[in-house]
């Protein structure tokens, strides 16, 4: 794992930035192993619909409850988000094939949220803060810890940045294992629709395959069925060649007997 960008090494409050509560679970084991209980900080104004954003806060908070971590929630100001992804300029929002450029619109978006986070740890004595998107394999690891920092520079406080990807698989496990809601897409509703056509996409994918298999089977069902008439015209056709045969043999034996 990746060692923490600046100083404190070892930070007196930290402000934990989670994103949901299965990606808070192995970043909050692993530093309160290490002797660092941080408050987390829920700032994701990001995450649409309303009613998805409550679902993931309400995880969030009863996990750190659970773990003994202090929570508190940023307000939720979906408008500022659309304003903060939007002010991206157009050439770099879109991507050669005329989609939008994920890096550019994440960079916009985590921007936005680590600066909420700064100023809450600025404004309540924390000196340092971290997140825990860098959780996710999915992902920019980079941008994250580039945006972190420029964030935290703002106000004076100190970057808490850790590649946490490695415990990728563990909060997976750890997530099941406390019955965990685990949402199926980053949480804004550009990555909703990115998703949603990402299964789609699979599925159809899925679709063909068994049609193609089934097509096959079919073929091969069909030449199967075509080898057994092929064969039992065969078998036929001998069995009448047997037969004359036996009958031109009984007819010359008949004949035989009679002279």
């Amino acid at each position: 794992m990746a060692e923490p960008v600046g100083k404190p090494a070892r930070p007196e409050r930290l402000l934990l930035h989670v994103c949901c509560g299965p990606c808070s679970t192995a970043p909050l084991r692993t530093l309160k192993e290490r002797g660092i209980m941080p408050a987390l900080h829920f700032s994701n104004s990001n995450i649409a619909p309303r009613e998805e954003y409550a679902l993931r806060r309400d995880t969030a908070r009863s996990y750190a409850e659970a773990a003994g971590a202090a929570f508190v929630e940023d307000a939720y100001a979906p408008d500022d988000w659309t304003d903060a992804v939007s002010a991206v300029p157009e050439e770099a929002r879109i991507s050669s094939d005329g989609t939008t450029a994920p890096a550019e619109r994440c960079r916009a978006c985590y921007r936005m949220r680590f600066r909420r986070s700064a100023a809450y740890a600025r404004e309540h004595g924390f000196d340092a803060v971290g997140t825990t998107l860098s959780v996710s394999p999915y992902q920019y690891q980079d941008i994250i810890c580039e945006e972190l920092e420029a964030a935290c520079a703002e106000v004076g406080v100190q970057p808490f940045f850790e590649d946490y990807s490695p415990l990728y698989p563990e909060t997976v496990t750890l997530s099941k294992e406390a019955g965990l809601y685990r949402q199926d897409y980053c949480g804004c509703a550009p990555s909703k629709a990115e998703a949603d056509r990402g299964r789609e996409e699979r599925a159809e994918a899925r679709r063909r395959i068994r049609e193609e298999r089934a097509a096959a089977q079919e073929e091969e069902a069909r030449k199967a069925e075509a080898r057994k008439a092929e064969r039992a015209a065969y078998d036929a056709k001998r069995t009448r060649q047997r037969a004359l045969k036996d009958a031109l043999r009984n007819q010359s034996a008949s004949e035989g007997e009679a002279s």
